[in-house]
């Protein structure tokens, strides 16, 4: 108190200075909500009826959507091992027919293709990861991975070239599914389905498009939380049931059933809800980052609402550089994040 009393004008001036600030900041805040993209949304009436998103398959050539038929089966009908293609394919065929497999809105939590390789049996990234500059079409088949396959388990033996020296034994072990584990997939399937059928009940029938966004991602804070660590806890896996199980899943729909899922898993998850509720949606692949140093993969989730594209960062992880914003416009999307170049967004 004495020192108050003896520096009184520095007291007064310090706390004008504080009130100053509080209110700098006040106004800063404010001046952000109102140019917000989500405050210039109008809540929209909804279509009546579900719709299913064909982005990425639309895109595709016609040799790719062969490809992608036969590919896309063996998923189904859950037939593992080694899958030749009708035509030879380069690096970024390969890459959009398999982007386009895991992101067109499908639940393969169980299921995903690796190890392109020649008619050779070379695995061609085995020393060149960036598929993008394999301008050659020399990719004649891959491995389809099955987390129920019997020999889920079996390692692969590379010569020093990357050739594939008991890939025949790899594809007898591949080739065949567990019973029991085929069981554990259909019942994860059943349980994804009645927790996405809740949430769509529970859906007020007068909610726009704006407030059934809203909706989705409210459920999503409340349900879920994000899977972090996923990358560096696969250094540690020691099989690829440990892949499915560890991470694999966190990355698809079924993410619902563990409470938790990664970006590309929270991004997957609103898009399909948006298709239920009657708006086109699909993700949005790119990387995040200005600097070379420190660049990650990341995803968006592309609704049609408001006669436009709306960009949501479904799982909010990247709040602290969005300014706790998470509806942006597609230029603010791009401000942030590099699309990936092989499919036009």
């Amino acid at each position: 108190m004495n020192f108050v009393r003896k520096h009184q004008k520095a007291v007064f001036i310090i706390g004008l200075a504080v009130i100053l600030l509080c209110t700098l900041a006040y106004w800063q805040r404010q001046s952000t909500l109102s140019s917000a993209t989500a405050t210039k949304l109008k809540d929209e009436p909804r279509k009546g009826e579900a719709v299913v998103s064909t982005f990425y398959y639309d895109q595709l050539t016609r040799k790719e959507a062969a490809v992608y038929d036969m590919m896309k089966s063996r998923l189904d009908n859950m037939e593992g091992g080694v899958v030749e293609f009708p035509e030879a394919m380069s690096g970024p065929e390969y890459l959009r027919v398999t982007t386009a497999l895991e992101d067109e809105g499908y639940n393969y939590f169980y299921g995903f293709y690796d190890i392109p390789m020649t008619e050779d049996d070379v695995y061609v990234k085995y020393k060149n990861t960036d598929l993008t500059t394999i301008k050659e079409k020399k990719i004649t088949k891959a491995i389809l991975f099955l987390s129920c396959a019997e020999g889920i388990n079996e390692a692969g033996d590379y010569d020093k070239d990357g050739t594939v020296k008991n890939l025949s034994e790899i594809q007898d072990g591949l080739a065949g599914n567990s019973g029991d584990k085929v069981e554990g997939i259909v019942k994860v399937q059943n349980e994804t389905e009645e927790i996405l059928s809740q949430i769509m009940e529970k859906l007020p029938p007068d909610y726009g498009e704006k407030k059934a966004v809203d909706y989705f991602l409210k459920w999503l804070d409340e349900n879920m939380s994000v899977a972090v660590g996923i990358g560096e806890d696969a250094l540690d896996f020691s099989s690829m049931e440990d892949v499915f199980e560890g991470a694999y899943i966190y990355n698809n729909l079924s993410a619902v059933t563990e409470h938790k899922a990664t970006s590309l898993g929270y991004a997957k998850i609103l898009s399909e809800l948006c298709g239920r509720a009657g708006m086109e949606s699909h993700i949005v692949l790119g990387i995040w980052g200005k600097s070379s140093m420190n660049q990650e993969g990341y995803v968006f989730c592309a609704i049609q609402m408001n006669g436009q594209t709306i960009y949501v960062d479904a799982s909010a992880a990247k709040g602290s550089d969005l300014g706790g914003q998470q509806y942006l416009t597609q230029q603010e999307a791009k401000n942030h994040l590099k699309f990936v170049e092989y499919f036009e967004y």
